[in-house]
């Protein structure tokens, strides 16, 4: 039988702003690309600044009825207290185009990058900070006016512990407490944007659900795991309702808030054992060896993750969203299995009574894809990089299908989909 979806279920497609637009030269990260701390730029990245109609187009074309995407704050302050009119009518005229085409648009705030202005001035470290986030916020909702989905922060853990954990990415800060009080003014920082921002629009907060598979059966790699699961994955999103973020080392007050939806950006899983370092947080963890293949990212795929990853953020009671699935791979066929069986668990998902409403494959095309460069192909849409031409693959085509028809058939699924789940 036909997996069907709900008549009002969003199929979509993600992208961010510094990964597809280009020439995105006020923020904290084209910085460190220039001064080589990065090993690639993202240059002109996929033109989407200037090719952004036939983007849209595109995407009405192929059947999809919803996009998620980013402002890059940097293009709307390039200096502080320096507004750039260009920039908001541009990121208007993208909003336009995509409600004329029957797509509903989810706008992300923050996707990992920030005006180099403002993390000179120590960015998210320093919470007086915060006046300057709050009044690009202020001017967002102008911009926004006929959006109903906002997403505060992208994958604001993600941020934390590349940025100032491990040291991987920008500003490149090795430092358990300044991470802990990072993720602190994060959820400040949301909390001044559901202010500002709830009730004229749907406010929500997207995060990244590695699932933490214990590496034994041992106990204490089970509470190893436990321990990754909520220091990485819930720990963040219960101080938005309990107003008291439990960092590793201290808990912090931050104010009370909501969130109206929980966007949900699932990927693969992670092994975690027991460590006796506390500087480790008492635990080890590494990508899980779960699948014979791994895609481009050296990830396994694990498409039971995604519903384990629905099921537990359910127990805030609001609508989920999957915000990012995706995999990088030059198989197509392979991009489609992976669409066609995460989705079965999606749709177990709603049988089971989660309130899922939409899911967004990342991404629309072929992007940037931050440290590792343009290697990685995530795209439905293969891009050239020195024409910019835009060549949609197969499965493109297929998740249109399952976008227009809100189903996927029989023939779909007996040469895709995972015989039980």
């Amino acid at each position: 039988m036909p997996l069907k979806f709900p008549e009002e279920f969003l199929f979509g497609t993600a992208t961010a702003a510094h990964q597809i637009e280009g020439d995105n030269k006020w923020n904290d990260w084209w910085y460190y690309e220039q001064i080589g701390k990065l090993p690639y730029k993202s240059g002109k990245a996929c033109n989407h600044w200037e090719f952004y109609k036939e983007d849209i187009q595109l995407m009405a074309s192929l059947g999809y009825n919803a996009y998620r995407f980013s402002i890059e704050w940097s293009r709307l302050f390039p200096e502080e207290n320096k507004f750039n009119e260009e920039a908001f009518n541009r990121y208007q005229e993208i909003i336009d185009l995509l409600l004329a085409n029957n797509i509903t648009p989810l706008v992300t705030l923050h996707h990992f990058t920030s005006p180099l202005w403002f993390m000179k001035k120590g960015g998210f470290l320093r919470e007086e900070n915060l006046k300057f986030w709050e009044k690009y916020v202020e001017k967002v909702a102008e911009l926004l006016e006929k959006v109903k989905l906002i997403a505060t922060f992208n994958e604001p853990m993600v941020y934390v512990m590349m940025g100032y954990l491990t040291a991987y990415w920008p500003p490149f800060i090795k430092s358990p407490f300044k991470a802990f009080k990072v993720a602190s003014n994060l959820l400040k920082a949301h909390a001044l944007a559901y202010e500002i921002l709830h009730g004229k629009f749907q406010v929500g907060i997207v995060k990244n659900v590695p699932i933490m598979l214990p590496a034994t059966d041992k106990e204490r790699d089970k509470k190893a795991a436990e321990r990754a699961d909520n220091l990485f994955n819930w720990y963040f999103l219960d101080a938005i309702w309990s107003g008291v973020y439990r960092g590793a080392f201290k808990a912090y007050r931050v104010p009370q808030s909501d969130a109206d939806f929980i966007g949900i950006n699932y990927y693969t899983a992670s092994e975690v054992r027991h460590s006796w370092n506390p500087l480790k947080f008492f635990f080890d963890a590494k990508l899980a060896d779960v699948s014979e293949r791994k895609t481009q990212m050296g990830w396994s795929v694990y498409p039971r993750g995604i519903y384990i990853a629905l099921k537990k953020a359910s127990k805030y009671g609001k609508p989920l969203y999957i915000t990012e699935n995706g995999i990088a791979t030059l198989d197509d066929e392979w991009r489609i299995e992976f669409i066609i069986q995460h989705l079965q668990y999606v749709h177990k998902a709603i049988e089971d009574g989660l309130d899922v409403r939409g899911y967004f494959y990342w991404s629309f095309m072929d992007n940037y894809e931050w440290r590792e460069g343009f290697e990685p192909r995530f795209g439905l849409v293969e891009v050239d990089y020195e024409t910019f031409e835009r060549r949609p693959r197969k499965s493109a085509y297929i998740y249109g299908g399952i976008a227009k028809s809100k189903e996927i058939k029989d023939e779909i699924l007996e040469k895709y989909g995972l015989s039980s789940l």
